[in-house]
């Protein structure tokens, strides 16, 4: 049995992926609407974010389904987008947490769309001082930097973090949860993203002009999102019995670069026993609402570059990947 404030349209207007290669091959289409499951949250979106595994998907959909087999994950939907902010639409019978017409956020499936199907592990009730448009920013790239430096890290207080990429989506989150988790943080990132990254609390800002490998300071963990300096030069500015943590891949060098980095990180950890860490991010709920805490506690809060309507969608992955991006970018559901 499926509750709804009124019978969802059978079918909305969504993002679809035909082919590969470029943002071209996004386009705007009807489609069916998601059906509810017993388990499942239906929810009109409002608002949705561009990430870098919607972007590499998009550019490389092969590549992407053959890691994805060999992780023995999903073969992905035709439709991109995890992070969601929006309204409850239809709700299944076992689901307790949410009500009709809750204003939520989360992640949920194929969120470029009117409509995208969610879990009660996957969304939580939004924050009251976030718009629609911060809210849908948060999902994946603010779990990422909380496991990174939380679970993978280790971070603890007063240890020295770097923040390799510190601009970018990932990145403005990772510098504000190392300040939550007591760190003292120095951030690098593009000169032209300095301002950006400023106000958001680090320690040191440096810009990749500077090299901060030059600098006598050695660091307890690198948290590393811009994946642009090797292995190697990163492992040698760790302090002794210090983690280098990977989150990130080039936005450049296409998939030889990705999986030449990936076989980099799990040689050095496996085969030479260096503290190395490359993950994927988990959905769990308990993350979400440890990230809706540090929300309402006025430590974190999303930095949003542009904002897109749905049917500019493609203009939205052209310009997040294009090296122009910074921080979130988010698509906007009327």
């Amino acid at each position: 049995m499926v509750a709804t404030a009124s019978a969802p349209a059978a079918r909305m207007k969504a993002l679809v992926q035909d082919g590969s290669g470029s943002a071209d091959v996004l386009h705007l289409r009807e489609i069916e609407t998601p059906t509810v499951t017993d388990d499942g949250v239906l929810v009109k979106v409002h608002a949705a974010s561009v990430n870098a595994a919607d972007y590499h998907v998009v550019h490389g959909a092969l590549i992407v389904r053959v890691i994805g087999t060999l992780l023995r994950q999903s073969r992905p939907s035709t439709v991109r987008g995890a992070d969601v902010a929006g309204v409850v639409e239809a709700l299944g019978k076992n689901v307790t947490s949410l009500r009709l017409g809750d204003e939520v956020f989360g992640t949920a499936k194929s969120t470029w769309a009117e409509f995208a199907a969610g879990t009660e592990r996957s969304l939580l009730l939004k924050p009251a001082r976030l718009s629609f448009v911060e809210a849908g920013a948060i999902g994946v790239a603010a779990l990422t930097a909380l496991q990174g430096l939380r679970d993978h890290g280790r971070v603890q207080p007063g240890q020295h973090v770097l923040i390799y990429g510190a601009g970018g989506g990932v990145g403005t989150f990772a510098v504000q949860i190392a300040k939550a988790l007591g760190a003292r943080v120095t951030a690098v990132t593009s000169s032209r993203n300095i301002d950006l990254v400023r106000p958001l609390g680090a320690d040191v800002l440096l810009s990749t002009n500077e090299n901060a490998a030059k600098d006598e300071r050695r660091y307890d963990v690198i948290f590393d999102v811009a994946a642009t300096r090797s292995l190697h030069a990163l492992r040698r500015m760790l302090a002794p019995g210090g983690t280098l943590v990977c989150a990130g891949a080039a936005k450049r060098g296409g998939w030889i670069g990705i999986l030449t980095r990936l076989a980099s990180t799990m040689f050095r950890a496996r085969v030479l026993h260096q503290r190395v860490v490359f993950y994927i991010a988990a959905i769990r709920r308990e993350d979400l609402a440890y990230l809706k805490e540090l929300i309402e506690a006025g430590s974190l809060r999303p930095v949003i570059d542009r904002t897109y309507p749905l049917d500019e969608g493609r203009e939205a992955v052209r310009y997040a990947m294009s090296g122009q991006g910074r921080a979130k970018v988010v698509i906007t559901v009327k």
